[in-house]
């Protein structure tokens, strides 16, 4: 017979050894369970990293087919302002021709007749006055169509044609067009310089129509980021906030007197790729400030 003290022991030995075995069981379950836990967060990071993934492709994929259609529309409206500035040109020198060839020639023609009739008075007043009209279409054909433009003489033409726009003016007018020695015309194309003139012009025309100026200042210059910046400025009546801010805006319709000129100058000034800005005040004068 086993003794009572020997059973207790053995009957101790099975209870912690069932014990033990729970306890390893217990565990075991737990181990697993958290290796399932671990398991199922590791697959839910994969499929959200795969999400992403795909999310982050798909919006490069939109974003490109967006800027892709964003830059043909800019390329189409680029493509469309430089064949509209084309055929401006081409129309200036078709109209300019015209009045060369037919309009000019009957003035000369209503001149000899002039010279033949008896009244000696009325002959040299018609005669006058057609030889007056005669040089303002010389002065009309050469806005219309002025002679090439290249690098070597930018300043030059510039000065030709103000002299051609603001005769007349007074001897009290003063125009001075400067170009620092940092800037290079020669980096330019001859159709971007021809540009640049025609803003220049467009802007000397509205001074001489509406500004009543009598100094006009023209600056051409180097930007620290090594972008040309044309500052054209007058000390002439100026123009209303209203009216900068619309011009500024885009706005040109309601400009009725200036509406084309204007217009004329911020389309050329965009084909350039630049900008332009006006500042303004009543009475004070006005500053065109293109960046290109």
């Amino acid at each position: 017979m086993i003794e009572s003290g020997k059973r207790d022991d053995l009957l101790i030995y099975d209870e912690g050894r069932k014990i033990n075995l729970s306890m390893l069981s217990y565990l075991y379950n737990q181990n697993y369970v958290l290796e399932e836990t671990h398991q199922k967060i590791f697959d839910y990071f994969v499929w959200l990293l795969a999400a992403i993934i795909i999310i982050s492709v798909i919006l490069i994929f939109l974003n490109a087919r967006e800027v892709k259609k964003r830059d043909k529309i800019i390329y189409n409206s680029e493509q469309f302002l430089r064949h509209s500035i084309e055929v401006q040109e081409a129309e200036r020198k078709r109209i300019s021709q015209e009045l060369h060839d037919t309009v000019a020639q009957s003035m000369r023609y209503v001149s000899l007749l002039a010279e033949n009739l008896s009244d000696k008075a009325a002959a040299e007043k018609i005669i006058s006055t057609q030889n007056q009209n005669i040089e303002d279409i010389r002065k009309l054909c050469y806005n219309l169509t002025p002679p090439a433009i290249s690098a070597d003489d930018m300043i030059g033409a510039l000065e030709l044609l103000a002299g051609k726009i603001f005769n007349g003016t007074g001897d009290n007018f003063d125009l001075r067009i400067v170009a620092e020695d940092t800037v290079d015309f020669s980096v330019w194309s001859d159709v971007q310089l021809m540009s640049m003139y025609r803003i220049i012009q467009e802007a000397f025309q509205n001074i001489q129509k509406h500004a009543h100026a009598s100094e006009v200042t023209v600056l051409f210059r180097k930007d620290t980021d090594d972008r040309l910046k044309i500052i054209i400025s007058d000390d002439g009546v100026g123009m209303s906030e209203d009216m900068v801010e619309q011009i500024n805006g885009g706005i040109f319709s309601n400009i009725k007197d200036l509406h084309f000129g204007i217009r004329n100058i911020v389309e050329r000034v965009q084909l350039l790729g630049g900008s332009v800005v006006y500042r303004s005040e009543a009475d004070c004068g006005t500053q065109i400030k293109v960046v290109l």
